[in-house]
């Protein structure tokens, strides 16, 4: 398996506590069918699923770009300058919240806002889906991190899975602060948020090996192996 997708499942499980902060408001509003455990938990699955197939279909559309720049031969370069931002983003912490496109698509943000919360009010399975789907197209620091993981790699799929891994990574501190009611202990939020740069920076680091293509097998594999994964591959 590529080492990037561990990666991905890691920086998701690492940055959870960053999901706690951003989407655990949204995982506590969301309405239950019933009282029991059981049916917060079937709310909570809908609404992470729909979360996750958002990151899903990022991911196809970021992996399809990353396709066009390996065509274009600049796959390599976007790679290094990718994990350079990344690396950046730890030292310099809110440089992509600085650049995101909050600012810039305040109206559409705000569209989607009021979307989220006019469908926070609904219980059926669609609902909830739903608003999983509209959870993911909030803008996130950590999501762009992994958008930035993915576009390392050039085809739909691999974008896809790469998301994916990201995405389940996120899973158990949002499910259990939905079953246990918002109580995450505190030692462990302070382990997660510790972890989160760790683990970013290692992400960007991989970014830059195979950007640099220096013949490593797997993390930073060379030109003509490259080249010969492409074409058995197709």
């Amino acid at each position: 398996m590529d080492p990037m997708f561990a990666t991905a499942l890691v920086l998701g499980v690492a940055g959870s506590a960053h999901c706690i902060g951003m989407c655990g408001p949204i995982a506590l509003a969301v309405p239950s069918s019933g009282t029991g455990t059981g049916a917060r938990l079937r709310s909570t699955l809908l609404l992470n699923g729909g979360r996750l197939t958002t990151y899903l279909l990022l991911g196809m559309a970021i992996g399809t770009f990353g396709h066009g720049l390996r065509l274009a031969g600049l796959q390599q370069v976007i790679s290094v300058v990718a994990g350079v931002l990344l690396l950046l983003s730890v030292l310099l912490p809110g440089l992509l919240r600085r650049f995101s496109p909050a600012g810039r698509l305040s109206m559409g943000l705000s569209h989607l806002r009021s979307l989220l919360a006019r469908n926070l009010k609904r219980t059926a399975p669609e609902a909830l889906f739903f608003t999983g789907l509209l959870n993911g197209l909030l803008p996130c620091g950590l999501l762009y991190a992994a958008l930035l993981g993915a576009s390392s790699h050039a085809s739909a799929m691999d974008g896809a899975l790469f998301m994916l891994f990201f995405g389940l990574g996120t899973w158990p501190a949002l499910i259990a602060l939905r079953l246990g009611g918002g109580l995450v202990r505190d030692g462990a939020r302070t382990w997660l948020r510790r972890a989160s740069p760790v683990l970013v920076s290692v992400v960007a680091i991989l970014m830059i090996l195979r950007g640099l293509e220096l013949g490593i097998p797997y993390l930073s594999p060379g030109p003509v192996m490259a080249a010969s994964a492409t074409m058995e591959c197709p």
